[in-house]
């Protein structure tokens, strides 16, 4: 019979012991390196190097200079943990400039390469963060497309600028970006990883901003408060006020109402005092000529007076010369009682004269002084009507001030009900806008810009992978025994040993071999888990049964697919490399990759490995259901071999 690469009759029935030794090694191979090299790719990641370019120009804030864009760099080179420093986030009132001052390095061991200089890594000791190296566009582009960097972040020249835009203008507001660029010769994991990093970079950045914005939010509602706490004190005083201006309106308003009453009163009186003034004065008007008239008859009766005190005393002075002349003598007696009498006459006469001269004086005075009184008289009566004429416009003043002030007084009294609730809505508002204390303001900050925290816990190093990369050892280490072994005997086919036996005892020497595999790469895999005892006799053991199963499922397909059946242990192989690696895999490729056994394979080590060994068991016994299958399929194709036509025989080596 002719045999052919990779068909069935592929290999030999009798396994050299250096055979067999290198197909102990296959599996300890494949396991060995996959497990050296990627059992926890997320560690050691200074093994990666990638560049910084910051191209950003720094703000200013408050007179102090804000370089984000170093800051963000820095945070690169410290794994994520970034720091505003240089002056604090802006308020929501407060301005962002960009400034001409050139970026700086984030640190003193590291700056910015200036342009067509070769770049100079900062010193790093951190095993979770890339080899970051600052440096300039040129020299990063060279690097990233020669490879030497596996990724470049570029910052751009606003960053500052629109990291900080929410404190101004809302339309103006812009997010700042960073641009992160990776090569086409980058290994599969190094973009992931990268993005990874970044990622935590800006959001620790973006958080310390959040922090530092919701510190001058919060700041802000104790400063509110304070302002509307002194609002309420003035409105307090202010409704005070008010209650007094609403009762000295009120007292205002009374006194009006009284003024208007009395000017009323006074409007009246004035009319009539005008009214008798210009009856007085009508009246006098004629006593000027009147007394001028008297003043000339009192002046004749003067003379008249004077003329017979004149006469008098002369008939005094006559008789008293015959007086003297008779006197002695009988007329004597006669003669001076005549004289006597004359003499009284005389002294009357001159009394009335003196009295006389009196009233002709005193009428002059009264004639002359007259016109002067009707004058007044009628400046009086003047005077009378137009003080009836002010008092009368007083008195419409009065009155209109009397309703003023009333209204006034009501205007004064919705003031004081308006004050009086201004202060309690103030003193309700002062109560309702919370204060911070500043361990408040600090918890509060740290929780609203991170509200939610997650806490992954993820199994140990190696749990997920090196069971991963047990499964994918142990199947090639069976599609290599199933080249190597040849998948059907052919030196019992032409015998008369029946098809079970020679399907027992060929499937026997192959699960042996595979059970030998598994123990092996068990133990090479403990380097890496660190298993307990107990437990790692429970991964030997899956291990052995597992390396059982996939040699003989691999004979199997061999022994009744020839090369197809190979090729589709190999595509099997492929499936469970990539379905393991990531469950992004297309839904095709992972319902494929759930139906091959080394789905529950790979399960069971998991499960074993991550000390839930009880759960493994199911797939064991699965993955026996299937070394059952795999052996149906093993005996149908021995059945099938056994009848051969005659142009295939030939003899061939054993």
């Amino acid at each position: 019979m002719r045999r052919t690469p990779f068909s069935a009759r592929a290999g030999t029935e009798r396994l050299a012991p250096l055979t067999l030794v290198g197909l102990a090694l296959v599996p300890l191979v494949a396991l060995g390196v996959l497990a050296w090299a990627l059992w926890a790719p997320g560690q050691d990641l200074d093994r990666v190097t990638a560049a910084i370019v910051n191209d950003d120009t720094p703000v200013t804030v408050d007179g102090q200079t804000v370089p984000l864009g170093r800051q963000f760099a820095g945070a690169l080179l410290s794994g994520g943990s970034a720091a505003v420093s240089g002056g604090s986030s802006p308020s929501p009132t407060q301005t962002a400039t960009p400034t001409a001052t050139p970026s700086a390095a984030p640190s003193a061991t590291a700056s910015a390469a200036p342009a067509g200089s070769v770049a100079e890594p900062p010193p790093s000791d951190d095993a979770q963060n890339f080899d970051w190296v600052l440096t300039n566009d040129g020299e990063a582009a060279t690097g990233l497309a020669s490879g030497r960097y596996a990724a470049v972040v570029t910052i751009p020249s606003s960053f500052s600028a629109n990291a900080l835009s929410f404190s101004g203008p809302p339309t103006q507001a812009k997010q700042a970006s960073i641009t992160v660029r990776t090569g086409a010769a980058v290994s599969l994991l190094d973009p992931a990883l990268t993005a990874a990093l970044t990622q935590t970079a800006t959001a620790a950045l973006g958080r310390q901003l959040t922090v530092q914005y919701l510190t001058n939010v919060y700041q802000g509602f104790n400063t509110i408060n304070a302002q509307i706490g002194t609002a309420a004190s003035g409105a307090t005083s202010l409704a005070s006020g008010a209650d007094s201006l609403n009762q000295g309106t009120q007292q205002l308003a009374s006194g009006a109402a009284s003024l208007a009453t009395g000017t009323q009163t006074l409007d009246a009186g004035a009319q009539s005092l005008a009214a008798g003034l210009a009856t007085l004065s009508d009246q006098t008007a004629a006593l000027p000529a009147q007394s001028a008239q008297l003043a000339r008859g009192a002046a004749a009766v003067a003379g008249a007076t004077d003329a017979a005190a004149a006469k008098a005393s002369a008939t005094v002075a006559s008789l008293t010369q015959v007086q003297s002349q008779v006197c002695p003598g009988p007329l004597c007696s006669a003669v001076t009682d005549a004289l006597t009498t004359a003499t009284a006459a005389s002294d009357g006469i001159g009394t009335l004269d003196t009295v006389a001269d009196g009233v002709a004086t005193g009428n002059q005075q009264l004639a002359a002084a007259l016109p002067r009184v009707v004058d007044g008289i009628d400046q009086s009566a003047s005077g009378a009507a137009q003080l009836a004429s002010g008092t009368a416009q007083t008195s419409s003043g009065a009155a209109s001030l009397s309703t003023g002030a009333a209204s006034a007084a009501a205007g004064a009294a919705q003031v004081d009900t308006g004050a009086q609730q201004l202060a309690g809505g103030l003193d309700t508002a002062v109560k309702s806008i919370p204060t911070y204390s500043d361990a408040d303001i600090a918890t509060l900050t740290g929780v609203v810009s991170q509200p939610v925290v997650a806490t992954q816990k993820a199994p140990p190093p190696g749990v997920a992978t090196v069971p991963l990369f047990l499964v994918l050892a142990l199947w090639i280490g069976a599609l290599v025994t199933a080249y190597a072994r040849r998948a059907v005997p052919g030196r019992d086919l032409m015998t008369t040993l029946p098809s079970l036996r020679i399907a027992l005892r060929s499937a026997g020497v192959t699960a042996l071999i595979g059970a030998g595999e598994g123990l092996l790469a068990a133990g090479l895999a403990q380097f890496w888990l660190g298993l307990r005892p107990d437990i790692w006799l429970e991964l030997a053991i899956a291990g052995a049964v597992i390396g059982a199963v996939f040699c003989l499922i691999n004979q199997a397909l061999a022994a009744a697919f020839g090369g197809v059946g190979r090729l589709l242990a190999l595509i099997a192989g492929l499936l469970a490399l990539v379905a393991g690696m990531s469950s992004t895999v297309p839904p095709p490729v992972a319902s494929l990759a759930a139906a091959l056994p080394t789905a529950p394979a790979l399960s069971a080590l998991r499960a074993i490995a991550s000390g839930s060994a009880g759960g493994s068991w199911g797939d064991v016994g699965l993955l026996l259901l299937t070394a059952v299958a795999a052996f149906a399929l093993l005996f149908a194709a021995i059945g099938a071999r056994r009848t051969v036509r005659l142009r295939e025989l030939a003899p061939q080596p054993l």
